[in-house]
Parts: structure tokens; sequence; C-alpha cells
């Protein structure tokens, strides 16, 4: 087994020129992380459609629980992926395979405690949201019908994470067609045939986890796969580190939930439910583009940390150069698009709305600068992870998801109105560039030295 996990992993990881093996990754990556999120914007077009601007201000209110669910399994699924990338760079299967099956019995308990918690404190948590006395029922039908599958998307973001530790990076895919195959019909009936509201579209959505998150499973009982399921020796050291190393996704993910949250207080203060429903619009097109980041950096960890582990300092820095070309030039060529065409997507969820079409086309101009600099602070923030640098992947994390967010929205609005509230996002990235780039530059020197 070690000598095939080996040669199969220094094949996909450790040879051949480091740009083309990193593109060939990172294809199906990207493509699996779109395909992820496209039942997401599918529900928010059908949601703006049939349900008009305040199911689509509600649909918003809900995406920090979403954020934080998605925080415990990227805390887990990072935590972990990077060690066992660090394990198999050491043809150490065994020791990968331990820290398999912890992080699996981790996420699984860990997503029933917040199934549990969310469905009791429903009423305060849709209060907390911000929901108003219009938006109140939906918000929460919305999130509590989405609790009972809470577990499936934990266990679904892990399970994705430990293929592609394996190398393999288009099994995921497969899982994903077949969930966007039940969603997006199932949700199109629910809303558009059948007239139900937000809580159909969130069953349709967990439906479709459950049956991606099956296949997902099912990977690791074939034969060739080099981790399997087996009862965990509990080891607190390494329980510990997982969760330490995967602490800086995971608390920024739980801070893009915050300023969120934040952010729609703050709309409901400056343009009311219109607002958020620019927002909900707003945030589902920037969607496409994180999660295309997302996939790149999903890439580049177990390629850094197989590498990290087998010393190969000049492959690591060249997965990292090329990333972060890509990174750049995909997000010039999205911020070009919605200035140019933004409308166009609006319009999708608008459903005629002239108001809503207005305050969004506007927001997007401002707010889309930050694609040119987000890419950046996605990959520097992976790359530090995936090297066991969770302090520098945090502070990176933290300033362009929360802290300078946060110093943005209490002050630009005040001084510029509402308009101010859509600059906080890019100059939040802008200056996290800077950050980024210190704290890179700063560690490939220390690789050197190694």
């Amino acid at each position: 087994m070690q000598k095939n996990c080996d040669h199969f992993m220094t094949e996909m990881f450790a040879s051949g020129d480091v740009s083309r093996a990193f593109i060939k990754f990172a294809i199906p990556s990207v493509l699996t992380s779109l395909l992820m999120i496209s039942t997401y914007i599918v529900d928010g077009i059908l949601v703006g459609q049939f349900v008009g601007a305040e199911g689509l201000a509600s649909f918003n209110l809900v995406f920090p629980v979403f954020s934080f669910l998605a925080a415990t399994g990227i805390i887990i699924a990072t935590g972990s992926s990077a060690l066992i990338g660090d394990y198999l760079g050491r043809n150490r299967p065994k020791d990968a395979n331990q820290i398999f099956n912890i992080s699996l019995v981790l996420a699984i308990t860990s997503s029933i405690i917040i199934s549990i918690i969310t469905l009791y404190f429903a009423d305060n948590i849709t209060r907390m949201l911000g929901a108003t006395d219009i938006l109140f029922d939906a918000t929460r039908e919305y999130f509590t019908i989405l609790a009972l599958f809470f577990t499936p998307f934990i266990v679904g973001i892990c399970l994705q994470f430990f293929i592609r530790n394996e190398g393999n990076a288009t099994y995921p895919i497969k899982a994903t067609i077949v969930s966007v195959i039940i969603n997006i019909p199932m949700t199109y009936i629910f809303l558009g045939v059948l007239g139900m509201g937000l809580g159909a579209a969130a069953l349709g959505s967990g439906i479709s986890v459950v049956a991606s998150m099956a296949l997902l499973a099912a990977y690791f009982y074939k034969k060739d796969s080099i981790m399997s399921y087996a009862m965990p020796i509990f080891n607190l050291g390494k329980i510990k580190k997982i969760l330490h190393n995967g602490s800086s996704e995971g608390i920024s993910e739980i801070s893009a939930g915050i300023v969120m949250l934040f952010f729609n207080l703050t709309l409901i203060a400056h343009l009311g439910e219109i607002g958020i429903a620019a927002f909900a619009i707003l945030s589902l097109v920037s969607l496409i583009l994180i999660m295309t980041f997302v996939g790149l950096s999903m890439s580049l960890q177990p390629i850094v940390s197989y590498n990290f582990g087998a010393n190969n300092i000049s492959r690591i820095k060249g997965t990292l150069k090329i990333s972060i070309k890509i990174a750049v030039i995909i997000g010039i060529i999205f911020y070009a698009s919605v200035f140019a065409f933004g409308g166009y997507f609006i319009e999708l969820f608008s459903a005629g709305n002239e108001k809503l079409t207005t305050v969004a086309i506007d927001a997007i101009h401002i707010y889309g600068i930050s694609y040119i600099f987000m890419g950046v602070n996605f990959l520097a923030s992976g790359y530090m992870t995936a090297l066991h640098k969770p302090k520098a992947s945090l502070i990176i994390s933290l300033s362009y998801n929360f802290i300078f967010v946060m110093v943005g929205l209490l002050v630009l609005p005040h001084v510029f109105g509402a308009t101010g509230i859509w600059w906080a996002v890019p100059l939040a990235n802008v200056a996290a560039a800077f950050l980024s780039i210190y704290y890179m530059i700063r560690i490939n020197r220390k690789l050197v030295k190694i």
C-alpha cells in the first residue's frame, strides 16, 4: 500500500511541469466548486422570480447561518487535509487514514449538535439575523428546514477535501452533478409550479445534499482508494492539531457570516428590505468568483502540503506563483464582465423590479473592484494553511474578511451614505492584498533555508 501511495501521489503532485500539473488539478476542482454553488445561485434566481424581492431578502438573511455551518466543515476539512497531505508526502498512509477517520467522527458529532441548537433557538436566531416582521416567517422556515440536513452538508465538505488529497479531482464533480440534477428541477417544481415558499427551496437543497454525500462516501469503499473507513484511535493531540490548523479558514468563514449580518443590519438602516434584496443579488453573482478562488485554493493546498512533506521547495513556490497569476487574471476578466454586462445578470434575480435592478447595478460597479484582489488573499491564506502556518493564515483571512470590512462599514456609510456600504469590501481587499504579499514573501524566504 505504501509503494502504491508513494507512486500515485508522486505522479500527481511531484513530477512534471508545475504549471501544467496545477492547471490539470485546478480545472476539475474549480468546476466542482462552481457546481456546488450552482444550485444556490439557481435557487436565488427562482426565489427572485417566483417569490419576489421579499423572498430574496429572507434568502440572504439566512446566509450567516449557512456561513457558520460551512465554517465547521471547513475547519475540520482543511485542518485534517493539510495533515493528510503531509503524511502522504512522507509516505505514511496509515497515519493519514487515522486523521481521515477521526475527522469524520468530528464532522458527524459537531453537525448534530449544531442542528439541535439551531432548531431549539429558531425564533431567537431569526430575530438575531435582522428579520423584520415582514421577513420573519419566511426566514425562519428556510433555515429550520435546512437544519435537518446539516450533517450531510458538513460531512460532504470533508469528503470532497479527502478525495482531492488522494489526487482525484474529478470524482467530486460526479457527486456534485447529481446534486445539481436533483436540486434545480425539484426547486423549480416546488416554487414555479406548485407555488410553495422558501421552505420548499430548502427541502430541495437538503435532499440533493444527501444524494451528493452518499456518492462521496461511496468513494472510500473502492479497493484502489488510499484511505478507508475504520474505527479511529482518538488522540487528543491530533484533534487539537486538526482544529488549530483549520481554524484560520474556519474563523474566516465565521467572520464572513458576521460581516454579512452586519451588512444586512446596515442596509436595513439605510435602504430597507430593497437594500438586502440588492445585496442578495450582489452576493450570488460574487459567489461565482469566490467559489472559483475556493477551487484554486483547494487545488493549491494538497499539492503544497505534499511537497512540503517531501521537502520539494521549488514546486511549492512554483505552485504558488502560477495560482496567483491565474487568480488575478480571472478576477480582472470577471470584473470587466460584470461592469459591462452586470445588468443582464441582475435581471435574472430582480424579476423586472426596476428599483431593485438599479440599486444592484450601482452597487456591483463599486463592489466588483474587490474581484481583482480577492484571489490573492484567498490563495495566500490557503498557502499558509498548507505550510502549517495557521496564525499567518488567520491574520490574512481576518484582514480581508472581517477587520478591514468592519472598519469600512462602521466609517464609510456615515461619510458617504448608502454608497459607502458598497466600498467597504473593495477597500478591505486592496489593503489585505498588501498584507498577503508581505506574508508570502516572508515565508518563501524561510523555505529557502529548509
